[in-house]
């Protein structure tokens, strides 16, 4: 009986090649590379590590992380694997959310489906610009909070915290994957919270 060579997966070399599935349309206007990277390692059931890994310039230790900006995340890399444009990977790293070093902050009523905004993460913004209601920084379960870092242990646990595991949105689980786009009343008023 011949044998057949074992198939292993690089995950040193993460590429769409390999059969990874991302669909642009699960994105929404201003998501940010969090939100982004969520819907992937979740689609895919990739590691937290094995991403950061590819992500990042040069060797760095994974569950110490990146800062979500362009000089510590190769924004090309993270276009190619999710297959969109490299504007929407930049977008998703604004500068302004990052300057402060913060916490990471969340609306649970848009992570229900998903969603994540570099809105969240701007510091003169206190509440959603969709649902008008405050911004979390702490989980509702555990009472822990995050820094707003591209490590392994945030990207481990997609739309939950990443200390209880227990979700951040008020359902029990997260559907980005088959729901419809966000209303055009919603892309306006994010749009809207990120030109003010």
């Amino acid at each position: 009986m011949p044998s057949l060579p074992i198939l292993t997966l690089d995950e040193r070399v993460l590429s769409p090649h390999f059969g990874y599935v991302f669909y642009a349309r699960w994105l929404e206007p201003y998501e940010s590379i969090v939100g982004m990277l969520w819907k992937f390692v979740r689609a895919n059931r990739l590691s937290g590590a094995s991403v950061i890994a590819q992500i990042g310039f040069g060797l760095r230790d994974p569950y110490e992380g990146l800062e979500p900006t362009p000089t510590q995340v190769d924004s090309r890399v993270v276009a190619r694997l999710l297959q969109v444009k490299r504007s929407s990977v930049l977008a998703g790293m604004r500068r302004e959310t990052h300057e402060q070093g913060g916490q990471f902050r969340y609306c649970p009523r848009c992570l229900n489906f998903g969603y994540h905004g570099v809105t969240h993460q701007v510091e003169r913004h206190k509440v959603c610009p969709v649902h008008r209601c405050a911004l979390h920084s702490c989980c509702r379960h555990c009472a822990s909070s995050s820094a707003y870092r591209l490590d392994a242990q945030l990207l481990d646990a997609p739309f939950r915290c990443p200390h209880c595991r227990h979700y951040l949105a008020f359902t029990a689980s997260v559907s980005f994957e088959a729901r419809p786009g966000m209303a055009l009343k919603d892309r306006v008023a994010i749009t809207r919270s990120m030109l003010s």
